[in-house]
């Protein structure tokens, strides 16, 4: 690649999407030049896009989707009429960047999944447990020499706080406004639900890490990597009590392995 090249990248969730404007020379040479978040809705539709978007007018766009093919061809339009380029779309393969996919049928796995992981290798070529919190929770096993492991799909706080509040008649509590300060027992019905969802989750969290841990303690291998990406990502990480980081471009990262 000769010069500097911007790029636009986007995460597109099933309720929001995140983007990232980089300017790029090279593997090595990255910088992030600007970055945010759509609410939830329609953001193609919108009037007006972000005005840093035109600032640096992407050369490239490369983008993961989960939230099916209308909504790619909708993104897919809007951007060729603003800018001129075509959507890159990231594809699960059954390997790349030096990880082999768990999937038979590839095409079965998200794509967010798979460049969490490929980016998780390319970060650091270590055993791993990637836990992206979306409105699902995916919890991806990353074993030794890049062999991805397969993982488990659980549903997101988002998801579960719903469906209390759908499924019952008298557990329907709104989130927090305030940060929590404890995940201690529940003494009334709004705090034992929302201490307890995220107990929910940080359980699966910590047993998959703990279980992937003893396979590699098993097989002389480092202990894994814990890595939280996704809009809930912090928030867990915050009160996971194993060693772990925050890394929260981890599926735009992936997009430079999936669509060099």
């Amino acid at each position: 690649m000769s010069g500097k090249l911007n790029i636009l990248e986007l995460d597109q969730g099933n309720t929001r999407a995140k983007w990232r404007v980089i300017r790029c020379a090279g593997e090595d040479d990255v910088n992030v030049v600007a970055r945010g978040v759509f609410d939830p809705g329609d953001w193609w539709r919108s009037k007006s896009l972000p005005a840093v978007w035109a600032e640096h007018a992407p050369a490239r766009v490369r983008a993961a989707n989960v939230a099916g093919p209308g909504v790619a061809e909708s993104i897919a339009a809007r951007l060729a009429g603003e800018f001129g380029v075509d959507v890159e779309f990231a594809r699960v393969a059954a390997e790349c960047g030096g990880v082999r996919c768990a999937y038979q049928d590839v095409s079965r796995l998200g794509v967010d999944r798979w460049l969490a992981v490929l980016a998780a290798f390319r970060r650091t070529p270590t055993p791993a447990l990637v836990v992206d919190c979306g409105s699902a929770v995916t919890l991806d096993l990353l074993g030794a020499n890049g062999e991805h492991l397969g993982g488990y799909i659980v549903p997101g706080l988002g998801l579960m706080r719903r469906a209390l509040f759908s499924e019952t008649d008298a557990v329907k509590v709104p989130q927090p406004v305030a940060s929590l300060d404890s995940l201690s027992p529940g003494r009334d019905t709004a705090d034992a639900v929302n201490h307890g969802l995220p107990l929910m989750v940080l359980g699966a969290v910590e047993r998959t890490y703990d279980t992937l841990a003893h396979q590699c303690a098993v097989e002389g291998l480092p202990g894994p990597r814990l890595l939280f990406c996704g809009g809930d990502g912090r928030f867990l990480a915050d009160w996971c009590d194993r060693p772990c980081e925050v890394a929260e471009d981890l599926v735009m990262e992936g997009l430079a392995l999936s669509n060099p």
